[in-house]
C-alpha cells in the first residue's frame, strides 16, 4: 500500500500535480474523481477553494491559534514528497503507542499491521487525550501552532484530523529522546533502510520516524502543510 508525506501547498496537492506513477496508487483527490461532471481541475480555482477554506479553518481554530493560519497557496512554492510507505507509517504508529503507554516487551521483528497491537490497542482505549498520539495520528498537519490533534474537514469537504507542524516537531523530538537520543545525521541515514519482512521492529520504526522527521523539518522551514496520502 502506497503511503507518502507530501509537503507544500494544498493547492498543489487537490490539484493532483505532483503525482507520478508510483504515487498515482493511492486514492483519487477528492476533487479529481474520474467521471465527475464537477469535478475541479483548474488550479487557480482550487487556489481560491484552499483560500477560503483557511479562513473558515482558522476562525474554526481561532480559540487555539495565537494568530491566524496563514502559508503561501498556489503552484509556485517548492514541494516535496516522502515515501514513507504502509510499514513505516505503521513503524511510526507503534512507535508512538509503545513510547506514550510504556507498555512491554516491545515487539522484536517486522510488524505487518497494527491491528490487534497490544500498545495500539491500549492507547486507543485510553479515556483522556494523550498529546504525542493526537498529534501523530493525524492526516493533515498545519504550519500553525495548536496542541491537539482536531477533526474537521479539508477542502473538499472530507473528514480529517487536523494537527500543529510545530507540535509535531516537538513530538518527533520526544519519541527521538526517549527511544534513541539520534543526531540528525543518524536520522537521515535510516532512511536509507530496506523494510522488507526479514528486518527488525526497530529498523522498521527507524525507517518511518526518519521520513516523518525529515518531512516535517522540510514544512516548518518552509511554513507549508504536511498532507498524509493513501
Amino acid at each position: 500500500m502506497i503511503v507518502d508525506l507530501f509537503v507544500g501547498t494544498l493547492t498543489r496537492y487537490y490539484s493532483e500535480q505532483w503525482q507520478n506513477s508510483r504515487t498515482r496508487g493511492g486514492a483519487d483527490s477528492p476533487f479529481n474523481t474520474p467521471k465527475d461532471p464537477n469535478a475541479v481541475n483548474d488550479p487557480v480555482e482550487l487556489q481560491g477553494i484552499v483560500t477560503q477554506w483557511r479562513e473558515d479553518a482558522s476562525n474554526k481554530l481561532k480559540e487555539h491559534l495565537s494568530e491566524p493560519l496563514a502559508w503561501q497557496e498556489g503552484m509556485l512554492p517548492p514541494y516535496q514528497v516522502g515515501d514513507v510507505g504502509f510499514h513505516g507509517y505503521g513503524g511510526v504508529i507503534l512507535l508512538t503507542a509503545y513510547t506514550s503507554t510504556g507498555l512491554l516487551p516491545r515487539p522484536t521483528d517486522f510488524q505487518k499491521t497494527w491491528n490487534g497491537d497490544p500498545a495500539f490497542d491500549a492507547i486507543m482505549k485510553e479515556q483522556k487525550k494523550n498529546t504525542l498520539w493526537e498529534i501523530i495520528n493525524c492526516s493533515l498537519w498545519l504550519p500553525a501552532s495548536f496542541e491537539f490533534g482536531i477533526g474537521m474537514k479539508d477542502p473538499s469537504g472530507q473528514p480529517l484530523r487536523a494537527g500543529s507542524i510545530d507540535v509535531l516537531w516537538k513530538a518527533l523530538e520526544h519519541l527521538n529522546e526517549a527511544n534513541w537520543k539520534a543526531s540528525p545525521e543518524r536520522i537521515a541515514g535510516w532512511r536509507a533502510h530496506t523494510l522488507e519482512e526479514t528486518v527488525s521492529f526497530e529498523t522498521q520504526t527507524q525507517y518511518g520516524f526518519a521520513v516523518f522527521y525529515d518531512m516535517c523539518k522540510l514544512a516548518r522551514e518552509n511554513r507549508s502543510p504536511m498532507k498524509l496520502h493513501y
